[in-house]
């Protein structure tokens, strides 16, 4: 009987053995979000969705502004929306240690809406359930809560990461693969196609507006906020504009309201390359990181 216990004993370690090292393989190209949950708490954090994950490069950031250390914290439009979940989750993460911070938010129609019939109920926010809202630990490394409860793959694919894309240090979105004329044109037809259908079902979300406002107003404790509209393609500015026509107009008055700064790059769009009409490729999103750079250095500086 001992025997038996101890050999029931033995495999049960061999597993748990086995389970943590497959656990100690998840990387950067494990999932888009797993490694932004397992570095230490952070300092001026760049905020928003997917499209701010892809078009603001940290390194570039830090390196022309000298004395601060970016890190990107978005993820995408669903899961990082404007509201009490993605704060929650923004407290956890950030380091209030430290002061004269700076935190650029990415503001479109997109993290201020929702999609049931009643827009303004919190309840039925797409993010409820999600690990924006019920991840406890941000900050651990390796990060078993986030791999048990909300890696979304099988755990065998640990052990062959082949994704196109990469979540670096510094928690940029890298994309590894590199398109072809074709393949970019197919990727914008199908989100021009993806985001018209949606729009049925999306409604401005008040609610979701004063979440970033409480937003803004909890970070200004500790630095100097800048809300960013990021450039995107016509044909998907057209389809932003059907959610909130005077979008510029509602950013103007908000950032007015909170004594922050308001920078639209709608203007430039042109000057990026996008892999899809709204995300920017690498190369682009370096120019745009130090474009950006220089702007908030010369605005620090008046």
């Amino acid at each position: 009987m001992n025997k038996f216990i101890i050999k029931i004993a033995v495999f049960g370690v061999v597993i748990l053995l086995s389970i943590a090292f497959v656990f100690s393989l998840a990387d950067g190209q494990s999932d888009l979000f797993y490694k932004r949950f397992t570095s230490t708490k952070q300092t001026s954090l760049l905020i928003g969705s997917s499209r701010i994950a892809q078009a603001l490069m940290p390194s570039v950031i830090n390196k022309e502004l000298k004395n601060v250390t970016t890190y990107n914290y978005g993820f995408t439009y669903n899961l990082s929306p404007y509201g009490l979940a993605y704060l929650n989750n923004i407290k956890k993460k950030l380091d209030t240690s430290v002061s004269d911070q700076i935190f650029i938010l990415d503001v479109n129609p997109w993290g201020l809406v929702s999609n049931s019939d009643d827009p303004n109920n919190a309840a039925l926010f797409s993010e409820r359930g999600e690990f924006i809202e019920t991840l406890t630990m941000v900050n651990s490394n390796p990060n078993y809560e986030y791999l048990i409860d909300s890696y979304a793959e099988p755990f065998v694919k640990l052990l062959h990461n082949n994704t196109n894309f990469r979540v670096e240090d510094d928690g940029y979105l890298m994309l590894l693969k590199t398109f072809s004329t074709e393949e970019l044109e197919a990727n914008k037809d199908q989100v021009i196609i993806n985001f018209t259908e949606l729009l049925d079902e999306l409604q401005f979300s008040k609610l979701r507006l004063s979440y970033l406002k409480e937003t803004i107003s909890y970070l200004k404790n500790y630095g100097e906020v800048y809300l960013v509209r990021l450039p995107i393609s016509a044909e998907l500015l057209e389809i932003e504009n059907t959610i909130s026509p005077d979008f510029d107009g509602l950013l103007f008055k908000l950032s007015a309201e909170s004594n922050v700064t308001y920078l639209n790059y709608l203007d430039k769009s042109k000057r990026y390359n996008y892999i899809d009409g709204h995300h920017l490729s690498p190369e682009s999103a370096k120019v745009l990181s130090l474009d950006l750079a220089k702007h908030i250095k010369q605005l620090k500086h008046q």
